[in-house]
């Protein structure tokens, strides 16, 4: 998972490098690999099915990307997300996650992520993920039922997840997290308990579930606004969603995020690092970077990323430096998604220099009134109520 700040109305061109003040609070790196087998309707992220030809270009540009970017760069930990980073062959995903680490410095590595989906592994893949240093695979699994998978439109079925989760394990991935879509069209509350059930007898480290949204440019919606698909329903979807968080919980499975459940220990550790609002470097095609006060997003097309690449030896769409105001309600709506944490606002203020009581005073105070927010001390979480309006409540913070 990767944030998506706003995008400026212009862009600032690309910075010097390395940036003021070097790479030393950089904690996390994000590889973007935008390639898939094919292109789910549901999906709007930055992903390309029928363009296998340019993987090879892709990857070297990559590796040119992280020669000039991240060289000395000492990060906890590090996301492989897409598109499917475990759709090219095995000789390439080596090369890749090789060319990778070697610009780095690894003393401090403590978390390698890799997204995959089922079907897509060979023993020799695995083999490439586990020699350098991947301990950890987020797997794509979506449904355990092979009919809302069609619906889906993904190209695996029960078996292949079951199998994959298999075959990780036998090869020695340490930790597995599996993702779930809840309240998909036409499923049951019934269909989907079986899912939850079906993940949890897997005996995976982390569950992610998320409830199916219809975002612009996907397939999903132009069938929504033609009647094709049932409209979805705000009650539907917390009905589905709290028994799959109940489900979860009572298998012994923490919420510590809106989306994500985790045995004890197992958190994602990178991903805390966005909710935190911490630095990160991105790199691939579209991916974002938060590095030094300054945040900036990579072209999206892979070709134009290559390109842009070869020809300038960086590939930045749009740059900005946001301000503290901004940097403050970031925080403020990332940090509200991390239920026991929440947002500590002395050390927010004192991060950002400026009096966050004061810049969001009538919000906080609204909301703890009704019951959403709950205060202790300097420390704003969210409450099961505020939970279940968490999109309205975040907004309420924007000027």
């Amino acid at each position: 998972m990767t944030p998506v700040p706003r995008a400026p109305a212009a862009s600032q061109g690309p910075a010097a490098w390395p940036p003021v003040g070097g790479l030393a609070s950089v904690e996390h790196l994000y590889v973007h690999v935008p390639f898939c087998a094919n292109k789910c309707p549901y999906c709007d992220f930055n992903s390309h099915a029928g363009r296998d030809r340019e993987i090879g270009a892709y990857v070297d540009a990559l590796l040119a990307e992280a020669s000039r970017r991240a060289t000395g760069l000492a990060p906890r930990t590090i996301f492989v997300g897409g598109g499917t980073p475990t759709h090219p062959d095995a000789a390439t995903l080596d090369r890749m996650l090789g060319g990778i680490l070697a610009c780095l410095d690894t003393s401090r590595l403590d978390e390698v992520t890799v997204e995959a989906n089922p079907g897509t592994f060979t023993p020799e893949k695995i083999r490439a993920l586990t020699r350098h240093r991947v301990d950890r695979v987020s797997l794509g699994v979506q449904s355990f039922d092979d009919r809302r998978l069609k619906v889906l439109g993904r190209i695996h079925d029960s078996k292949d997840a079951v199998r994959s989760v298999a075959m990780l394990r036998d090869g020695g991935v340490a930790r597995i997290s599996l993702d779930l879509i809840l309240a998909t069209p036409g499923q049951t509350l019934g269909e989907q308990q079986r899912d939850v059930a079906r993940a949890i007898a897997l005996e995976p480290e982390h569950v992610s579930t998320y409830v199916l949204t219809f975002e612009e440019g996907t397939a999903y919606t132009r069938m929504l606004r033609e009647g094709r698909l049932p409209r979805p329903s705000d009650d539907r979807d917390l009905a589905h969603l709290d028994a799959a968080c109940t489900q979860l919980a009572d298998a012994g499975y923490h919420r510590y995020e809106v989306s994500n459940h985790a045995r004890p220990g197992a958190a994602c550790r990178h991903n805390l690092g966005y909710w935190r609002n911490r630095e990160w470097l991105g790199l691939g095609a579209g991916a974002h970077s938060h590095v030094a006060g300054r945040r900036w997003k990579n072209h999206d097309d892979p070709a134009g990323y290559a390109a842009a690449i070869a020809r300038d030896g960086a590939a930045e769409a749009w740059s900005e430096m946001p301000d503290a105001a901004s940097g403050v309600l970031e925080s403020l709506m990332m940090g509200l998604r991390l239920l026991d944490e929440g947002v500590d606002l002395d050390g927010l203020s004192a991060r950002h220099g400026l009096d966050v009581r004061a810049l969001h005073g009538d919000a906080l105070a609204r909301h703890v009134d009704a019951g959403r927010l709950a205060l202790d001390g300097a420390r704003v979480r969210c409450t099961p109520a505020g939970l279940r309006v968490l999109n309205a409540v975040l907004v309420d913070f924007v000027p």
